[in-house]
């Protein structure tokens, strides 16, 4: 098959369907968001509960 010269990243004008552009982005919104606290507080409880189980087996 082949390749086109087109890339769809080298669009101008109006974005395609999904993106935005860059004056209407706002990544301090990603910045601020902090995923991982929530999943390292599950993961140390999960730890926590197996060895007290492996402890008190």
């Amino acid at each position: 098959m082949p390749r086109s010269s087109w890339d769809d990243d080298d669009w101008v004008g109006t974005p395609p369907e999904g993106h935005h552009t860059r004056d209407r982005a706002h990544p301090e919104f990603w910045w601020r968001q902090r995923p991982i606290v929530p999943a390292l507080a599950g993961i140390v409880v999960v730890v926590v509960i197996l060895v007290v189980v492996v402890l008190l087996s």
